[in-house]
């Protein structure tokens, strides 16, 4: 009985941990407690930025309302993103799928990443809509882009986007957040497929004030991994752990 009992009373507490996570990061981004700690009203305010919710789940603030919303990622594949946004009241939305929000078309398929690329305290998106080829050859994406944030609520659209060349080297089937130069910038690992049965991990290292970079064949020899259909590379599965902290 104890036992069952434990387990019926730990979701509550965590859905009250979260919460109090939320308030502190509303407290600590409109400067209401610059010491840290808590405020006069209670409410947990040592959050200044995103932070986990569980290993796919991403408290942070993306359309720069300063409310932290809540980015659903499961699998880390960035293939069934969903976005939830926050409230003046820590409260958070309706799902949003982020292929809907992109405005993927009928047999698209829309893939996403999201971090602080540049590490400015602002979340952005890297975004990659293509309609996957028939034959052996790969597709042109119709749309590859790096969005700094703020993001736009309607359409995820960034007053600063510009292109990627991550859908110039075939399709890309999954985006991942990984960390290979180990420094404060998140990359990117692209599991894609440029024709031919070939499938591979290729990367893109993120810089200061630059976020992902362009294809590099020195990268690419270092970080990536050739693989096929058959014999998949292994793709990173942690990429957020290395650069947030899980909501406490």
């Amino acid at each position: 009985m104890l036992r069952k009992r434990s387990r019926l009373i730990a979701a509550p507490i965590a859905a009250v941990a979260l919460t109090l996570t939320i308030a502190g990061y509303q407290a600590s981004a409109s400067g209401s407690s610059p010491s840290g700690g808590a405020d006069r009203s209670g409410k947990v305010s040592e959050a200044t930025g995103p932070c986990l919710a569980d290993a796919t789940t991403l408290i942070g603030d993306l359309d720069g309302d300063g409310h932290p919303d809540k980015i659903s990622n499961p699998g880390h594949t960035g293939t069934k993103m969903t976005i939830q946004w926050g409230a003046a009241d820590g409260s958070f939305g309706e799902k949003h799928a982020v292929s809907a929000l992109l405005g993927a078309k009928k047999g698209e398929v829309a893939t996403a990443a999201v971090a602080d690329f540049r590490n400015d305290g602002t979340l952005d998106m890297v975004v990659n809509i293509v309609e996957p080829a028939d034959g052996d050859d790969a597709s042109t994406a119709r749309v590859a882009e790096y969005r700094p944030g703020p993001l736009a609520r309607t359409d995820l659209s960034s007053a600063d986007a510009r292109h990627s060349d991550i859908g110039d080297q075939g399709e890309a089937q999954q985006l991942r957040i990984a960390n290979y130069g180990d420094d404060p910038y998140p990359d990117l690992a692209i599991l894609n497929n440029p024709g031919d049965g070939q499938l591979d991990r290729d990367v893109r290292l993120s810089t200061a004030g630059s976020g992902p970079g362009d294809y590099d064949y020195a990268t690419q020899e270092k970080y990536g991994e050739f693989g096929s259909t058959a014999e998949p590379p292994a793709m990173p599965g942690d990429g957020w752990k290395h650069f947030y902290k899980p909501c406490s």
